[in-house]
């Protein structure tokens, strides 16, 4: 190639030749090209175009464009505020730009961009600046939104799955206490009838009533009944429903409280559990009413028990397999509890993610303290209570919550003790007895020793709202009013058990079947 010919190239090929000034050094036998006008590249970038040994016979492929800017050494070409680099070696026959732009060359050399006009130019530099550049972001809104349209009976279907796995099985157990073998053997599942050991009730109670996206929620009040009606095992693909049952705005006309009846349903369609949930927000609903939806289906669905009704079906199995209760329990006891177990923030985190809630106070440490502000989700906030004392009232086959009020918060890292009263207790079949207990949670307080002596008020464990009754009678295990209101229990404390002030994070009532112990004495 002949450098007429060379620069005839360059002159075709790169357009903003007719901006530049050419400078030939016979010693070298190389051309600089200097930019002279206003360019994006820096005023110290030079172009040298270097002609092999072989130039004369050489063809175009031979020919390499290099770029010296500062001490670095490119192979990039600029026009207009792109950058590009130019491979012209063996053969390659692309231009690719650093913007990920890439241009097919004729021969080994790049095409250049298109030309543009001095006006164009102006243009598409402001608009190109990055310096001038703004972009302003958007909070997408994928709360459920219940002001607005919300009436008692309207039903939210959640779109979401989920399948439990062994392992979120395992990581249940290991934060939350359980000896139950119904639980934790799947020998002793199986001889039983069932598949495998069954999820335990305070996870399936977790998963049936975790709502995601219900972030205007300000605080869960409490459950009104739960039943565990088919069993639920690991492996397991669930879906739920909630159901709007009521609405009431709060006596302050500053926040509403919506009872939702949610039902969790597994792969093949049977209803694993029922349960009531009641959640406070921070907002007055227009369409309040003191009305309460009544469900023939889901009356239905209470009287089948059919979970409860194979256990009871089993009597004579579970006879010969023997009881493992540890102790007898009789009406009228308090029992305190030994055992104290916490959750800490990760782990609260963990098991939130796992049920998939999204409430900022369940995870934002740096918006709320975790020490006061950070909130134990409700169902694991239960699931300790109810973990404490399963030691004492092992061997536990089968339990259903009558009612569940929270009181006062709980945070990461805080101690759960629990106190637990028996109401009743009755024979069933075989072996097998029914009890009625109610449990209150206590936080950091050292149960046993703090309440060593301590004579406590019996209408913390006997009382409902409105007044003093029995759990036995009434039928009112529906009625989410039946416990007594967190105010209530915080007044008794206060006026007749000022220890206990401010402590109370939960009263659970329960009705439990259970493995009666041995009436025949038998050496360990």
């Amino acid at each position: 190639m002949t450098l007429p010919t060379f620069l005839s190239i360059l002159t075709k090929r790169h357009h903003y030749v007719d901006r530049c000034r050419l400078l030939f050094d016979d010693s070298s036998s190389t051309y600089h090209r200097r930019r002279c006008r206003q360019q994006p590249l820096s005023t110290h970038c030079t172009f040298i175009c270097n002609l092999s040994n072989r130039c004369s016979t050489a063809d175009e492929n031979d020919v390499n464009i290099n770029i010296q800017h500062h001490s670095n050494t490119r192979s990039y070409h600029s026009y207009g505020s792109k950058r590009y680099f130019s491979v012209i070696d063996g053969g390659s026959n692309h231009r690719k730009g650093i913007n990920g732009v890439h241009q097919k060359g004729i021969n080994g050399v790049a095409h250049n961009p298109p030309s543009r006009t001095r006006s164009n130019q102006k243009d598409d530099d402001k608009g190109k600046d990055r310096d001038g550049i703004y972009i302003q972001g958007e909070v997408l809104d994928l709360a459920i939104n219940l002001q607005k349209s919300t009436c008692t009976g309207d039903t939210i279907q959640i779109p979401y799955e989920l399948t439990i796995t062994e392992s979120i099985h395992d990581f249940w157990q290991s934060a939350f206490h359980s000896q139950d073998r119904i639980h934790t053997s799947t020998p002793y599942a199986r001889y039983i009838g069932l598949q495998d050991r069954v999820l335990p009730f305070s996870l399936v109670l977790f998963l049936t009533s975790s709502m995601t996206h219900a972030d205007a929620a300000k605080v869960q009040v409490g459950f009104g009944k739960a039943v565990y009606h088919w069993p639920a095992f690991a492996g397991d693909t669930f879906k739920k429903t909630f159901q709007v049952q009521s609405i009431r705005n709060t006596s302050d006309g500053n926040h509403s409280i919506i009872q939702f009846k949610c039902k969790l349903i597994n792969q093949r369609n049977k209803v694993c559990m029922t349960a009531i949930k009641r959640m406070l927000f921070e907002f007055p609903m227009m369409n309040a009413d003191e009305s309460t939806l009544n469900d023939d289906d889901d009356v239905e669905q209470q009287q089948q028990q059919l979970f409860r009704n194979h256990l009871l079906s089993k009597a004579d199995v579970l006879r010969d397999l023997g009881s493992h209760a540890l102790t007898s329990l009789r009406p009228g006891q308090l029992i305190y509890h030994t055992m104290n177990r916490s959750i800490s923030f990760s782990q609260s985190q963990q098991l939130a993610s796992l049920a998939r809630l999204t409430h900022e106070r369940h995870f934002d440490r740096r918006k709320y303290d975790p020490k006061t502000e950070i909130l134990i989700p409700g169902g694991l906030v239960l699931g300790l209570t109810m973990s404490a004392s399963s030691r004492d009232l092992h061997e536990i086959l089968h339990e259903e919550i009558v009612g569940v009020s929270y009181v006062n918060a709980l945070h990461p890292d805080d101690v759960v003790g629990a106190i637990t009263y028996v109401s009743s207790v009755d024979d069933v079949v075989g072996d097998l007895e029914s009890l009625t207990v109610r449990t209150i949670g206590v936080k950091n307080m050292d149960i046993v020793h703090g309440l060593d002596g301590v004579k406590l008020p019996l209408e913390l464990f006997t009382g409902f709202s409105g007044g003093v009754g029995s759990s036995s009678g009434g039928g009112g295990c529906g009625n989410p009013k039946m416990l007594l209101l967190p105010k209530e229990i915080e007044r008794i404390c206060k006026e007749k058990c000022p220890k206990l002030s401010n402590k109370v994070v939960v009263q659970v009532e329960r009705k439990i079947i259970r493995q009666a112990m041995r009436k025949e004495i038998f050496l360990l």
